[in-house]
């Protein structure tokens, strides 16, 4: 016997809600597909490396100038070029942590905090970490240091030289490359504790002959010749490191950005999602703002000798929402996360849309107040009430995005976003 097909009642019979049904199936936007969002991913990291690079480029440039003719016009040329350089880097941050071997790289690139007198001259040793034997060697008035069990010759004073200096020691203050290290030989000290100002290295610390400084004392002419040289060593370790990390990232067969891409298409956006949860929550939130808040202290402002962390925070922040959305710069538009969220979950799109938005707005607000004279460090003076709202206010709206991208996770069928952590279906 042929047996028919039983409608429940309510559905028999029903051709125009049949229908309906079918056609909101066909007409339902599947999203883009995983492989095109990776690929976007990798487009905005290599071309957020090679921005960075290039205005690495720029400051060599600068500093080239700020050695050959050392005044007060060179030094603020070179202060700019460091400037814009700092910001192209920030905006790339979000993608250290979905991936171990950026991270592990940053130390290279970004390393912070770091201990002035291990470096060059500071205003007062007495006040020297007493946890860290280094604290005072100052590389540039030195020939040797005692680090890592061995003696290390600083003759002659090169890349190979700060690297060493750097990767023996056991404390991670001790820093001689990167960003940071830059910035403290452009600006010096900042000991403007949460009042205005920053550091105010003089031009003549880079000055030839007689003329050569430590600060507010005259000094022997080799001192101002290492400076030049801990510039253009550390710039041009910069340089190289930023030009390596935009190949790894390059559309070339055997890259990691390849591999990425033609990989196993979940693992890609676990660790996508993972660096921008991260930055955006445990780091941006947790250890930039509210550790500051906590403490106070202008010491845990990241770009104190600069006073430029508002600019910092503020592209790190630009930074997450370009990988998010998949937009790139002047209009560059491509298939991004926010596409596949909208297709999986529409409330949960709106949400992060809100969020983006609300973080966005409460970070503009801190760019504002730094951009008219008001830095980080005086936003978090403990009478400075407005300005623990401002960045409370935006710790808040970044901790809401971190959920959310989290929420989106879980929602994608992805688990937990930690690449390190167990997954479903891994044997135990």
């Amino acid at each position: 016997m042929i047996h028919s097909f039983i409608f429940p009642r309510r559905l028999r019979w029903c051709p125009a809600l049949l229908l309906v049904l079918v056609v909101a199936a066909c007409s339902r936007d599947p999203g883009p597909a995983v492989r095109d969002v990776l690929e976007r991913y990798r487009e905005l990291a290599h071309s957020g490396y090679a921005d960075a690079r290039n205005a690495v480029v720029e400051l060599e440039t600068a500093v080239e100038a700020l050695s050959a003719r050392p005044d007060p016009a060179t030094l603020a040329q070179a202060r700019q070029a460091w400037v814009n350089a700092k910001a192209a880097y920030s905006l790339t941050e979000a993608l250290r942590f979905g991936h171990w071997f950026v991270d592990e790289w940053e130390t290279r690139v970004n390393a912070w905090p770091l201990d002035e007198g291990f470096l060059d001259y500071v205003a007062d040793p007495s006040l020297a970490s007493v946890s860290n034997p280094h604290a005072t060697a100052n590389l540039i008035a030195s020939e040797t240091i005692d680090i890592g069990g061995r003696q290390l010759r600083l003759e002659p004073l090169n890349r190979r030289t700060l690297l060493d200096a750097q990767s023996l020691s056991d404390v991670e203050a001790n820093v001689a490359t990167g960003f940071h290290a830059i910035e403290f030989m452009l600006w010096g000290q900042d000991l403007n504790g949460n009042g205005p100002g920053a550091g105010d290295r003089p031009w003549t610390d880079f000055a030839s002959g007689d003329g050569c400084t430590d600060g507010p004392r005259p000094a022997p002419p080799r001192h101002c010749r290492r400076r030049q040289v801990v510039l253009t060593a550390a710039t041009e370790l910069l340089r190289i490191d930023l030009q390596g990390m935009t190949a790894t990232w390059g559309p070339q067969a055997g890259s990691f950005g390849d591999r990425l891409v033609h990989g196993d298409p979940d693992e890609g956006l676990r660790r996508l999602l993972f660096g921008l949860a991260t930055l955006a929550g445990e780091e941006l939130a947790g250890e930039r703002i509210r550790v500051a808040l906590v403490t106070r202290a202008p010491e845990e402002e990241q770009d104190c000798f600069s006073d430029q962390t508002h600019r910092s925070l503020w592209f790190n922040t630009l930074g997450i929402e370009r990988f998010y959305y998949g937009d790139g710069a002047e209009d560059d538009a491509g298939p991004g996360v926010a596409e596949l969220a909208r297709a999986t979950d529409p409330e949960l799109a709106d949400a992060l849309d809100a969020a983006f938005a609300a973080s966005r707005q409460a970070m503009q607000r801190i760019f504002d107040a730094g951009e008219r004279g008001e830095r980080f460090d005086q936003l978090i003076a403990p009478d400075n009430l407005r300005g623990s709202r401002l960045l409370s206010d935006a710790a808040s709206a970044l901790t809401v995005q971190s959920a959310l991208l989290t929420r989106l996770g879980i929602a994608l069928g992805l688990g937990t976003l930690n690449p390190q952590a167990p997954q479903p279906g891994d044997a135990p």
